[in-house]
């Protein structure tokens, strides 16, 4: 067994294969939305390698921050099943999903191949985006008349998922590649290439006509530089001032496009209705349907606050439901809200959890030594992820996976390597 052991080590310790799982980490960036046949098979290379590392390195992988929580994962996910088969046993699954919790995980594969690399995880970062842009060129039935209708002023969704799931992947990569303008500051052919991603990146941000990415991106810019001051203790009070100038104006700036002001202003009537708490008058437009679904809610928190009732219960609470209208119960099979769908199907403990994943991928980001660009990817991008699932349910969805993953992943991979590399020193 030892002899196995040696060999496997020495092949996944080898630059060849390292660079072959590299290439996979890549393709699954470029496919696994846009092209999800071709996508899965390069994540279940991942996998596969990461598997040979646990058959080398178990104790060392077990011992891992993020690897327990992925056990725990699984626990919770177990656990909220059993739970709803006493709760709710005529609704409760026949067995547990622990796959929609631990699938959120995978990042912790990718940051080991990375390892620690910063030119790698620029790289991963740069074909996310391509792969983000693939996704609305393949789906799309017509990606001209698509790119004219959104001119024209509709809404356009390239026929992915629904025009609020691309304009959230754009989202992130509109907030990435204006850091990187900033940052590259000077360097002109990098700039270049950085535009090429910033530009589609806008256009999609805007003619997906995603409101809540819109707040993500405005709230996102204006915290991050603050955050990052803090947490860095280097507050430039001038660079922070100029950062906000420039948001402030493209703001304004943007207020002004027809498009963006037709649909900030389209369901302004009912914001009284909201802030004085009358659900019951609130029409079923699309945010007066949130605020119904958050309501219907309620009820199901309080019943199980600490386990939740498992993966089915965003859609129970809709169906279960007295007061929503049955076109509504037919229609729609989630809450719109990541936050809420956490802690009815897993409880506080899942809240818990994922706020620790939080902290820790931004405790992670300060193993990047040289600058702040970790840490600001990090700070903005669960910035932005906290915010779009306010009114989206990305958590549970694969284009939230995906965006989890694959920055997720970039980020963890320096405290990871850190990590293995100290444990290794010591050994």
């Amino acid at each position: 067994m030892s002899n196995i052991k040696s060999k496997i080590t020495h092949l996944i310790e080898h630059k060849m294969f390292e660079t072959f799982m590299f290439i996979n980490i890549l393709g699954y960036a470029l496919f696994k939305i846009s092209y999800r046949p071709l996508g899965d098979i390069f994540q279940s290379f991942i996998v596969l390698g990461f598997l040979l590392f646990l058959f080398c390195d178990f104790k060392k992988a077990i011992k891992d921050k993020a690897v327990i929580c992925l056990f725990l994962s699984i626990l919770l996910t177990c656990l909220s099943w059993i739970n709803s088969t006493f709760q709710i046993p005529h609704l409760a699954k026949d067995s547990p999903n622990i796959g929609i919790l631990a699938d959120l995980f995978f990042f912790i594969f990718i940051a080991y191949w990375l390892k620690g690399n910063i030119k790698k995880v620029r790289t991963l970062w740069l074909f996310y985006a391509i792969g983000v842009f693939l996704t609305a060129l393949i789906h799309s039935n017509d990606i001209l008349a698509d790119i004219m209708n959104g001119i024209a002023g509709q809404r356009i969704d390239f026929n992915y998922v629904n025009a609020n799931h691309l304009s959230a992947l754009a989202g992130t990569i509109l907030l990435g590649s204006s850091y990187y303008i900033y940052a590259l500051n000077g360097i002109k052919n990098k700039i270049l290439i950085t535009l090429f991603i910033l530009l589609p990146s806008l256009f999609i941000t805007i003619v997906s006509q995603g409101r809540q990415v819109w707040l993500a991106v405005l709230i996102a810019s204006i915290l991050t530089p603050i955050i990052v001051a803090i947490i860095s203790k280097k507050v430039n009070i001038k660079s922070i001032s100029i950062i906000l100038v420039v948001v402030i104006s493209s703001i304004y700036l943007a207020s002004h496009i027809p498009t963006i002001e037709k649909r900030i202003h389209k369901e302004s009537n009912i914001v009284p209705l909201i802030l004085s708490g009358d659900v019951d008058n609130i029409p079923y437009s699309s945010m007066g349907i949130r605020m119904h679904f958050w309501s219907e809610s309620i009820p199901w928190i309080k019943n199980n606050p600490l386990l939740g009732t498992g993966e089915g219960t965003r859609n129970f609470v809709i169906k279960e439901s007295n007061n929503l209208p049955n076109k509504i119960k037919s229609k729609y099979t989630h809450l719109h809200n990541g936050h809420i769908e956490l802690i009815i199907s897993y409880g506080l403990l899942g809240v818990a959890l994922f706020l620790y994943i939080y902290t820790l991928i931004m405790y992670s980001s300060t193993f990047y030594k040289k600058n702040n660009e970790v840490l600001i990817i990090s700070t903005m991008f669960i910035l932005f992820f906290a915010i779009i699932n306010c009114f989206e349910s990305f958590l549970f969805f694969k284009t939230g996976e995906y965006m989890i993953n694959i920055i997720f992943g970039g980020i963890y991979t320096f405290y990871l390597t850190h990590n293995l590399s100290m444990k290794d020193n010591n050994e």
